[in-house]
């Protein structure tokens, strides 16, 4: 049998990433989009169902990922023409990715302080870098 592949789409990959990070169930981003069951988010991340556009704001401030960020790869692999018509004037986004190899012990324990926090990783690592810099003030 044939397992299906979520990483063929990159807008299932971005939301599979987000649901992670965030450290929360999928339940209980569901409630906070307004969704009753948890099995849509699951069906989100795999791919199965796509990310209705006027979702991605609820989605985002469920999970801490940058709405912008998914209604660019959503449009552009959903409604790609569309997308092509709009992006000339959409402002650009600055994001880039960034590959860790560490221990497994300590990229595990990152990843839980993330969830014990409730914060994707993105934001954990400003933290992390503001009190690196001593600008704790920013912490508050």
């Amino acid at each position: 049998m044939k397992r299906f592949d979520m990483t063929t789409s990159p807008t299932a990959r971005m939301i599979a990433d987000a649901v992670e990070a965030s450290g929360k169930t999928l339940r209980e981003i569901a409630t906070e989009m307004g969704l009753e069951r948890g099995n849509v988010i699951s069906m989100l991340k795999s791919g199965e169902m796509r990310m209705p556009i006027e979702r991605i704001p609820a989605f985002a401030a469920a999970t801490g990922i940058d709405p912008l960020a998914l209604t660019r790869i959503a449009m552009s692999e959903y409604m790609p023409q569309t997308w092509n018509v709009l992006a000339p004037t959409a402002v650009p986004v600055h994001e880039v990715q960034l590959n860790i190899r560490a221990p497994s012990a300590v990229v595990e324990r990152f990843k839980a302080v993330c969830q014990t926090e409730r914060r994707n990783y993105g934001d954990m690592l400003g933290l992390l870098l503001d009190v690196w810099d001593g600008d704790v003030e920013k912490m508050v």
